[in-house]
This record gives C-alpha cells, structure tokens and sequence, in this order.
C-alpha cells in the first residue's frame, strides 16, 4: 500500500513515514486512523524547536516512541482491537502452490491472533522486532525499558507464541 501524506514542508519530515504507518494502522487498527496519526506526528515534529531536533541522537526511534504515545493514548480514549497481521508482511513466493497458500495464510492469522493475546509491552516488542526488525538498543529507547528486560520479554513472547501454535498446528512452525 503506497502512503502518501500531504506534506507542506518536505524537507523537514520525518523520516521512515512507512514504517510509522505500520506501527500506527497496527496498533489503531483503522487506516485511516494510521494516516491522521502520522500527520499528527508530523505536526508536532514541524512545530518542535530546532535546536531539540538536532540534539536527537537517533530521530528514528524517537518518531516511533511518538507514534505510540499518541496511538495509546487514542486507544485509552476508546475501545479497539490490534489490526492483525496482514499478508503483505509474509513473502510468498510465486511458484508455491495454492496449497501452501492457504496454509501459510491460516497460520498467519493464528499468530496474529495469538500475537494480539499478548500482554503489553510483549505485544509491541514482538512488533518492533519481528515486523519491524528494530535492533534492540532502539525497542529498549522505545519502550523505555533497558534492553536486558527487552530480550526477557521477547524470550518470554516467543515461547509463549510457539507453544500456543503448536496447540493449535501440531506439526510445528
């Protein structure tokens, strides 16, 4: 899906507006809930002063904490559900069967369903890492936990993930 967000200063965006897309639509479920997000995100980085800009070590990771500030604080002002996981994250390629297909499309909607029991921040750390690829260093600035606690929970995640799947598809993952 191509995002385009009406920017009226260009040079002065943040960047990686896709990737914050993604975190937002899956975090607020609704498209365009996603895109008002990530122009609200753009307003605030427009309107921060300069010098602040400039004294960020890793821009990157700071719009991903402001894009889910501002996605829990709209889901704590209602009640919603986490998107799941749709199949353009999952490669497939061409020449696998209708089959296979199927299969690799009914086991992703289990694992998104399984990832939306998740307690937080579990949920948004198996998002950042396994979706996103985020590196560690940048889920720990993001979640504001040290990155030691980061590993603990994906540890836990995963496992809990796996054996659940394997609950439901005993042939493994």
């Amino acid at each position: 899906m191509e995002l385009s967000l009406i920017s009226e200063k260009p040079n002065d965006s943040i960047p990686n507006q896709e990737k914050l897309f993604r975190i937002a639509k899956r975090l607020l479920v609704s498209v365009d809930e996603a895109k008002d997000a990530v122009q609200e995100i753009n307003i605030k980085w427009w309107q921060m002063p300069p010098e602040k800009k400039h004294a960020l070590q890793n821009v990157e990771s700071y719009a991903v904490t402001m894009i889910k500030n501002y996605c829990l604080d709209r889901l704590k002002s209602r009640e919603a559900q986490n998107l799941p996981v749709d199949e353009s994250m999952l490669t497939i390629a061409d020449e696998q069967g209708l089959a296979r297909r199927i299969e690799q499309r009914d086991g992703l909607d289990w694992v998104s369903k399984l990832i939306n029991t998740l307690p937080e921040p579990g949920r948004l750390i198996i998002q950042l890492r396994e979706i996103e690829n985020y590196e560690f260093s940048a889920i720990a600035q993001i979640v504001d936990l040290p990155e030691t606690t980061v590993r603990v929970y994906l540890s836990r995640a995963r496992k809990k993930l796996r054996s659940q799947y394997l609950k439901i598809d005993p042939h493994g993952i």
